[in-house]
């Protein structure tokens, strides 16, 4: 079963070995004023997928909280494809 994310990353659940806490990354090299914060999914065959969010400081909470949401959704149905 495939899990397409908000940017339009897809994986294949049945290739997903873990998932990684979502943690702040820092500043974003390519910015000034932005920071970034992800999580990584961890695929069989030594890939992974990092999914990440641009963030400024006001907003790190929401930001946060919404990738914690993708995060525990992509759980739920990789341990349901599992079963």
């Amino acid at each position: 079963m495939k899990y397409t994310f908000d940017d339009g990353t897809t994986i294949d659940l049945t290739r997903v070995v873990s998932v990684s806490p979502v943690r702040d990354l820092g500043q974003d090299p390519e910015t000034i004023t932005m920071s970034r914060i992800g999580f990584t999914v961890h695929l069989n065959r030594r890939e992974f997928v990092q999914i990440t969010r641009h963030y400024h400081y006001a907003d790190w909470a929401s930001v946060k909280n919404e990738l914690e949401r993708v995060r525990k959704e992509l759980i739920q149905m990789w341990e349901t494809e599992t079963e």
